[in-house]
């Protein structure tokens, strides 16, 4: 009787079907996403980590997963890597499970069978940066990365839907220590832009602390930097973040960290829908887009470098642009969207 109790105090209130992997398009930033709304959802609505699962491929390219997960007490339901995404068999699978909330976050198109086939088993669902057609018939549909997209009543679609962890410095100053300098290209840097940045910084005269993911570790050592490199943990990603000048990033979910942590950024995007985003900022003057495939891409990147590593003038005046883009308040609005959904699923 007591087992039986104790089961049903864990039965799963949330289920996140996301994947972290080694492959183009996926990398890490959805897995960590959907962390982030496991962990404000279980922190406003008293929900034990064993009752939040994570549906995720979990071999090979999808190691990732279990190497994040690991650092929380989240159930991990694993699929099989053959499944593909939106496939019957994955439709079947999720059907298997029931919660009050089922949140997907990945690039794709949802089917209407597959949707059908999972509908009676969540109360309510949440999907990020769907471009289907049948994302309509989620509660909620956002899209912060994917916009152009049809609008329903239930979608959301702009940068100030993004979901981001809370900035460790909520005023902002201007950063002291200017040798700083930030580097992020995803959890999977496919076209190994650290160690194209990485060359071209050695070019530079001033003394640099160059910070970096430790899983760069092992591409960056194929050159000599003359410049301090420090490698850091996933969990320190935001303090690192947080005390530095520049950030050079990709156009993914670390863009947008950047924006809201107030930095000066270089972005050099590695995927086609994460270009299309920078360009899009870049018209702002919020940020500077390079295109590592342009063939004067050194010699911009340094003349960018140059030009923004100590001028104070230009970061007062991004800063202002970038809190139109992404700030606190915009953050907070979107979290309210999603507990009330949450709320909702509970009758």
């Amino acid at each position: 009787m007591f087992v039986k109790k104790y089961l049903n105090f864990l039965n799963l209130k949330i289920i996140f079907r996301c994947d972290a992997a080694d492959i183009p398009e996926i990398s890490t930033g959805h897995l960590y996403r959907s962390i982030i709304v496991a962990n404000f959802l279980k922190r406003k609505f008293n929900i034990r980590s064993q009752q939040i699962g994570f549906v995720v491929k979990t071999k090979n390219k999808y190691s990732k997963n279990l190497q994040i997960l690991k650092n929380y007490n989240f159930r991990i339901l694993k699929l099989n890597n053959n499944i593909k995404d939106y496939s019957k068999e994955e439709a079947r699978y999720l059907s298997k499970h029931k919660a009050n909330l089922l949140v997907i976050d990945r690039l794709g198109k949802i089917k209407k069978k597959f949707f059908d086939t999972i509908k009676n088993n969540y109360n309510k669902k949440i999907i990020f940066d769907d471009s289907s057609y049948y994302r309509k018939l989620f509660d909620l549909s956002l899209n912060p990365l994917i916009q152009n997209v049809p609008k329903f009543k239930n979608s959301r679609i702009g940068y100030k839907y993004q979901i981001l962890q809370y900035p460790i410095k909520t005023k902002f100053k201007l950063q002291k220590n200017i040798n700083n300098i930030f580097l992020f290209f995803g959890g999977f840097d496919k076209k190994k832009h650290s160690l194209k940045v990485v060359k071209q910084l050695n070019k530079i005269t001033p003394k640099l602390n160059i910070i970096l993911p430790t899983n760069y570790r092992r591409l960056i050592r194929k050159i000599k930097s003359k410049h301090k490199m420090i490698f850091y943990e996933s969990k320190e990603y935001l303090k690192k973040l947080s005390i530095s000048n520049i950030a050079i990033t990709g156009g993914g979910i670390a863009l947008f960290d950047s924006i809201l942590n107030k930095k000066k950024i270089i972005c050099i995007p590695q995927y086609y829908h994460q270009k299309i985003n920078a360009k899009k900022i870049a018209k702002t003057k919020a940020v500077n887009f390079l295109d590592s495939n342009d063939k004067k891409f050194n010699i911009k990147f340094l003349k960018v470098f140059s030009k923004i590593y100590d001028d104070e003038r230009y970061q007062r005046k991004i800063n202002t642009i970038q809190n139109r883009i992404i700030n606190i308040k915009m953050l907070s609005k979107t979290f309210r969207l999603i507990s009330k959904i949450y709320e909702k699923s509970k009758n």
